[in-house]
C-alpha cells in the first residue's frame, strides 16, 4: 500500500511509517536539539524533566565527596568490590599450570601468579609484598615484570588475591589520572 504526498510522488512502507510516526509523536524522531547557553540544558531535557546543568552536577559532586571531583561510577564499583587497591611493582611472574589438562610434552597454563612490592595501598591490609592471580579466562594479557600497575584485587574462595579482569590491572602510564583521583578520594 502506498499513498501520494504532494511534490513527493508515491510514498511506500518504511517512509510512510516514519511520516505517520512523526505526525503522531514528534519526539520520536532523532534530531539535534538546541542547548541554552546560559543554563547548559537542552529544550528536550527541559521537556522531559530530566535536566541538570554543569554547575548543578559540579555542586552535587562536591557535596558527595567534599571535593571538586567525584570518582567514576565504574571506579567506585571496583573499589567497593575489591579487598586490595594498591600500586604495585611486579617483581615475579609465575605460571599456574592445570595438571588435569596437561599431557606429556604439553603444559596447560591457566594463568599467572604475580608477586610484587607495594608502593602505595589505598584499601586493604598494609603490607610490603603482595601476590595475586590473574587467569587467562579473565584476561589474556600478561603483566610485565618490572612494570608498575594499579591493581583492584578480590579474595577468591580459597583466600587468595585474584584480579577479575584486565581492567583490574591498570598500567602505570595509564593510571596517572586515576592515582590522583584515588589520593583525593581517600584524603577527603
Amino acid at each position: 500500500m502506498s499513498f501520494r504526498v504532494r511534490g513527493w510522488g508515491s510514498v511506500g512502507g518504511a517512509l510512510r511509517s516514519i511520516l505517520l510516526l512523526s505526525l503522531l509523536s514528534p519526539t520520536a524522531l532523532l534530531y539535534a536539539d538546541e542547548v541554552d547557553t546560559d543554563t547548559g540544558v537542552s529544550s528536550a531535557a527541559l521537556a522531559s524533566g530530566s535536566h541538570e546543568t554543569d554547575a548543578d552536577s559540579r555542586a552535587r559532586n562536591s557535596e558527595n565527596d567534599g571535593g571538586p571531583e567525584l570518582l567514576d561510577a565504574a571506579v567506585q564499583d571496583r573499589i567497593a568490590t575489591s579487598e586490595l587497591v594498591a600500586q604495585v611493582k611486579i617483581t615475579g611472574v609465575h605460571r599456574m599450570i592445570d595438571n588435569a589438562l596437561s599431557e606429556p610434552g604439553m603444559v596447560a597454563i591457566l594463568g599467572y601468579v604475580y608477586s610484587g612490592v607495594t608502593e602505595k595501598i589505598w584499601k586493604g591490609a598494609p603490607t610490603n609484598l603482595v601476590a595475586f592471580r590473574l587467569t587467562l579466562d579473565d584476561c589474556d594479557r600478561k603483566l610485565e615484570r618490572g612494570e608498575h600497575y594499579l591493581i583492584f584485587a578480590k579474595v577468591d574462595t580459597q583466600g587468595r588475591l585474584q584480579l577479575a579482569s584486565c581492567e583490574a590491572a591498570v598500567a602505570g602510564a595509564d593510571a596517572a589520572g586515576l592515582l590522583g583521583q584515588l589520593d583525593r578520594y581517600y584524603q577527603g
